[in-house]
């Protein structure tokens, strides 16, 4: 993936989500044979969470799928509009940036 091998508490700082929900997460794509949960070398308590093969295969579809939809639904729109969208939409992750620091607790 795009930001490689990490620890769970790493995963659940980019989702801006609770390390529970993080972990519950990871055990339904783990189950689904996704990642690998492997001993972290440097803090035997933590695990290194590393996408497997499939995980790739299936982190690829979804990119192509999205990209296809994208493309789809984005097709009558004009370089000027989606221009706009984005930086619309930059704007909005940008505002977003500010609270990932606190993760939500669900």
């Amino acid at each position: 993936g795009r930001h490689g091998d990490m620890r769970m508490s790493k995963l659940a700082e980019l989702l801006a989500v609770d390390i529970s929900v993080t972990s519950r997460h990871v055990a339904h794509v783990a189950a689904r044979g996704w990642i690998d949960r492997l001993p972290d070398p440097a803090d035997k308590r933590s695990r290194i969470l590393r996408l497997t093969p499939t995980g790739l295969d299936q982190l690829a579809e979804l990119s192509r799928r999205t990209t296809h939809l994208l493309t789809e639904r984005l097709s009558d729109w004009t370089d000027d509009e989606v221009g706009q969208l984005i930086r619309l939409m930059g704007r909005l992750r940008d505002s977003f940036g500010d609270c990932r620091s606190t993760p939500v607790r669900l």
